[in-house]
């Protein structure tokens, strides 16, 4: 489990309160282990297993064309679990005391090459800017993800997480 893999560098308490609590089920998170976690340069990295259930990896037609991978769904579905972490962590939005997150921009997002199902992927993320509100906080990333070196995403998005009722 993430609390457990995680215990040297996030306490597993508050990583377990995070899960419980998340805006998304476990099944989903596709952050596996959390392997640097640095407040002082808003920068969180870790590991994506891929040798695990992917809901829309397990559902590829799979040929010599069209080889199994980590779909793009799957990458953004990490992109968004590593952005709830950045607002719980450096931020402290909490899911359980009334705060919600929402992916609100991509500003760009390369996939460089296919992540093939089975090694892992490296996670990293970085804040690039925020806005810091006691209500509302603004935040942008800059995404790097490698698989056995090569990398196979870059992206630079936004999230917005808000307290209270929703800009839903």
């Amino acid at each position: 489990p993430l609390a457990q893999r995680s215990r040297s560098v996030v306490p597993p308490e508050e990583l377990q309160r995070f899960l419980d609590t998340g805006l998304y089920e476990e099944s989903v998170f596709f952050v596996d282990e959390l392997t640097r976690v640095d407040p002082s340069a808003y920068i969180i990295e870790g590991l994506f297993e891929t040798d695990r259930p992917l809901p829309f990896a397990s559902a590829q037609r799979v040929s010599d064309e069209h080889p199994a991978h980590v779909s793009a769904g799957e990458i953004l579905m990490a992109t968004g679990a590593l952005g709830c972490l950045h607002a719980w962590l450096f931020h402290g939005c909490r899911w359980d005391e009334g705060w919600v997150g929402f992916g609100n921009r991509i500003h760009r997002a390369d996939w460089k090459r296919l992540a093939r199902l089975g090694p892992p992927i490296a996670l990293r993320s970085e804040e690039t800017r925020r806005r810091v509100g006691p209500a509302r906080v603004v935040l942008r990333y800059r995404f790097e993800f490698r698989q056995e070196g090569e990398v196979v995403y870059v992206g630079d998005q936004s999230a917005m997480f808000v307290k209270g009722k929703s800009s839903a």
